[in-house]
């Protein structure tokens, strides 16, 4: 967004207040600096080149940029992106980003992920029978299967299930044997111009090794490829899906069979899977493969498209961890049940973090999770 589409954005607010409803930040926090409304009142500064404080600085970047308030504003203001675009001007001005921003982008630019994992260790998912016949980027498939840095890291069965399921189910597919981050991370930071260096290695290792179609099982993997790497890049023409699509799929082709589990569970939606898939959303098709895994969902929302954050998007764990457990307990103390479903690695990883720093018994776990298990059964 230009910049003088960004100031006629915010001058198209009413300070009506409506977005405090809807914004998880503000709810948790009651700080209207950390509200959609706060928030658009410091990026008018800084669009108008006026100095902002550093309390000012972390409320932008305390921002899920879930894009629940774009849906509720009656003036349709691209709020989240305008919060955005403050990001890349302060970024280019280097007034941002924060110290745990550069700390992280360096061991994405170091190691090649964004957790400080050990790229040694990336593989150590992929079970000792499939490791002995995998082929990796050598395979002659134009079809790859990006786990990306959460799934190879820290939610590993996010990654082990679906590749178990698409071998189960005799699809044609590769992996990297070194995979790189997708650079979302660094996008969501605001440093454009490290993530476009990214966003270009990755394309030309695609072209290399002659990939046509991605697979992804992260919602900020799919947010990077299925749109910002299009924004910049307008050659990438690659076919995006989400795993839950391909899988929904298969078992319409009668590929795979799904068995009965009979449980409750509680579904989550992923704010990059529904409100900001550009190919999407993803809402019917998790939910009927879980009812066809015999699974009785039961809703955080009447409406999908409404569903809050998990609460660390867009980076803001390592921001401030105290208002994603506060969102995330929220979003607990709703559930009428133990288990709680997400299809984004990153969701479950906070959940997991929050059951843990609130000592509660929920139990989070990634979608193919259940459907691998019906399979077997």
């Amino acid at each position: 967004m230009d910049e003088n589409k960004v100031i006629e954005e915010i001058e198209k607010c009413l300070d009506c207040k409506n977005c405090l409803e809807v914004c998880d930040t503000y709810i948790v926090t009651n700080d209207l600096l950390k509200s959609p409304n706060g928030r658009l009142k410091i990026a008018q500064k800084v669009f108008n080149n006026n100095e902002i404080s550093q309390e000012e600085l972390t409320s932008l970047y305390t921002c899920t940029l879930c894009a629940l308030c774009d849906s509720i504003c009656p003036q349709m203001i691209q709020i989240s992106e305008v919060i955005y675009s403050s990001k890349v001007k302060l970024v280019k001005e280097n007034k941002a980003p924060l110290d745990i921003h550069n700390k992280i982008i360096n061991g994405i630019i170091e190691k090649d992920n964004s957790v400080n994992g050990n790229p040694e260790e990336r593989l150590n998912w992929l079970a000792e029978n499939y490791k002995e016949t995998e082929m990796f980027e050598k395979k002659n498939s134009d079809t790859l299967l990006f786990l990306g840095c959460m799934s190879s890291f820290r939610v590993k069965e996010s990654a082990s299930a679906p590749y178990e399921i698409l071998k189960l189910a005799g699809y044609d597919f590769k992996i990297l044997e070194n995979e790189p981050c997708c650079g979302e991370y660094v996008y969501s930071a605001g440093n454009i111009d490290i993530a476009k260096k990214i966003f270009k290695e990755n394309i030309e290792l695609f072209k290399k090794i002659g990939v046509k179609n991605l697979i992804v099982t992260c919602g900020g993997c799919l947010y990077a490829f299925d749109k910002v790497y299009r924004k910049y890049f307008k050659d990438f023409d690659l076919t995006v899906k989400h795993i839950v699509d391909v899988i929904y799929d298969l078992e319409r082709e009668g590929k795979i069979n799904l068995k009965p589990l009979n449980r409750t569970i509680t579904y989550h939606d992923p704010c990059r899977l529904g409100r900001k898939y550009k190919n999407g959303p993803l809402f019917s098709e998790p939910r009927e493969l879980l009812n066809k895994c015999g699974l009785e969902i039961k809703e955080m929302s009447s409406n999908p498209k409404e569903t809050p954050c998990c609460g660390s998007g867009s980076g803001i764990r390592g921001v401030d961890s105290s208002i994603c457990i506060s969102i995330g307990k929220k979003l607990f103390n709703k559930m009428e049940t133990k288990e709680i479903i997400s299809s984004c690695p990153l969701c479950v990883f906070n959940f997991r973090y929050v059951n843990y720093k609130n000592q509660t018994d929920k139990d989070s776990k990634y979608i193919t999770d259940y459907i691998l298990e019906s399979m077997k059964k």
